[in-house]
């Protein structure tokens, strides 16, 4: 199990932030009828405006969505959700141009990440802030009983209107024609987007399982945390539709529901390493099978791994921005700036036990080699702990 850094700078939720999350998460269907009538007003302005070739940044938490999508919020063209998007969702285009004229100090200066991951982020940073829409079209989007995966004959009118409609709203106020999302989830609805937008792209991002898992049990330690200390940061986090980590993390329901079943009993007896482990099988798994069945979904995605980001990154950033089809001559300088930063972290290493290695191995193993990762020679380079079986998982409640 990776040792967590020193605690740095505490994150706390301010008080209105707070209650006003609350607040709109009690009463969405009032503010989705708010939406209607923004939408309704700005209806001129938006008979012009077009999604166009929307990308989604998706895949399991840990493997480089966050700085992908701060990264891409740089280029002159991309509009993106920003952390004061969380204060309202619904109303994209009359929030954000009036709550920048609010006198609220509240992260300007920038704070660190919940995360305790280096990166910091101010109110203005670009963040995950669509799952709030989906969660309210899709009510049991995140039931673990369901299944969560959502295709080409999905339908929902309310949501692709509404949707298509925000998304339009949302490039209209930021002055970009360029919607980009940190929308992890969203590798278990690509077929139901492209389906919605025919020429979106996605950006599947990947870890090797070892470095995978030991990042995700590390993240689910500071929840468990966190939630002792603070459970208000964790009930904030989950109102706006983040729940990839902790104890109360949901995860997708893509069929085979007695290995999802064994999953959650392996995470909830405090088996973390190798939940995880599974739990990384089993959604590649859902992927890699997508694909192959899909050439022409195939073709729309572009698979990032963590280790080509950061270890080669000139040529994978150029990946990324040809697959989106971003222009790469404006952002020549924030290239050069992530691809001189992007590194490996060094805050933490992977410690498991020969036992939990072994079982991250077997688990993920035959998935792994889809994407080209030898498990095995990843298990010997990094090694076993000569921590006692019980140390990758969870402390007690």
């Amino acid at each position: 199990m990776p040792d967590t850094p020193p605690r740095p700078h505490n994150f706390s939720v301010p008080a209105p932030f707070y209650w006003s999350v609350r607040a709109v998460k009690a009463s969405a269907p009032f503010f989705v009828g708010l939406g209607n009538l923004e939408t309704r007003m700005l209806a001129r302005r938006l008979a012009t405006q077009r999604v166009d070739r929307p990308v989604y940044i998706c895949g399991l938490p840990r493997a480089g969505t966050t700085i992908t999508l701060q990264m891409l919020s740089e280029h002159p063209d991309v509009a993106t959700h920003k952390y004061a998007d969380f204060l309202m969702p619904y109303m994209p285009y009359v929030w954000n141009t009036v709550f920048p004229r609010i006198p609220v100090d509240a992260m300007k200066k920038p704070v660190p990440r919940i995360h305790r991951d280096r990166i910091q982020v101010t109110r203005d940073s670009a963040e995950m802030g669509e799952e709030i829409l989906w969660e309210h079209f899709f009510p049991h989007i995140h039931d673990e009983a369901n299944y969560t995966a959502l295709d080409a004959t999905t339908s929902n009118a309310a949501f692709e209107r509404f949707y298509s409609e925000h998304l339009r709203k949302l490039a209209l106020v930021r002055g970009r024609n360029r919607y980009i999302s940190k929308a992890i989830m969203c590798f278990t609805r690509m077929p139901y987007l492209r389906k919605m937008f025919p020429d979106a792209r996605f950006l599947l991002y990947m870890r090797n399982p070892i470095d995978h898992v030991a990042s995700l049990t590390k993240q689910d330690r500071i929840w468990d945390e966190i939630e002792r200390d603070d459970p208000r940061q964790i009930e904030i986090i989950e109102l706006t539709g983040h729940h990839e980590f902790g104890r109360n993390q949901v995860m997708a329901n893509l069929g085979r529901p007695e290995e999802l079943r064994e999953i959650r009993r392996l995470f909830d007896e405090g088996k973390w390493a190798e939940s995880r482990a599974r739990y990384w099988a089993y959604a590649y798994d859902f992927v890699s099978r997508q694909l192959d069945a899909d050439p022409e979904l195939a073709d729309r995605v572009c698979v990032v791994r963590y280790e080509d980001l950061v270890d080669d990154s000139f040529r994978t950033i150029d990946r990324i921005l040809t697959h989106a089809e971003l222009r790469p001559e404006p952002f020549a300088a924030a290239r050069e700036a992530y691809a001189k930063k992007l590194t490996h972290p060094t805050y933490y290493k992977p410690q498991f036990t020969m036992a939990e290695i072994e079982s991250i191995a077997s688990a993920t193993r035959d998935v792994a080699k889809r994407f080209d990762y030898d498990v095995d020679a990843i298990a010997q380079r990094v090694g076993a702990t000569d921590a006692p079986a019980q140390a990758a998982q969870a402390p007690p409640a």
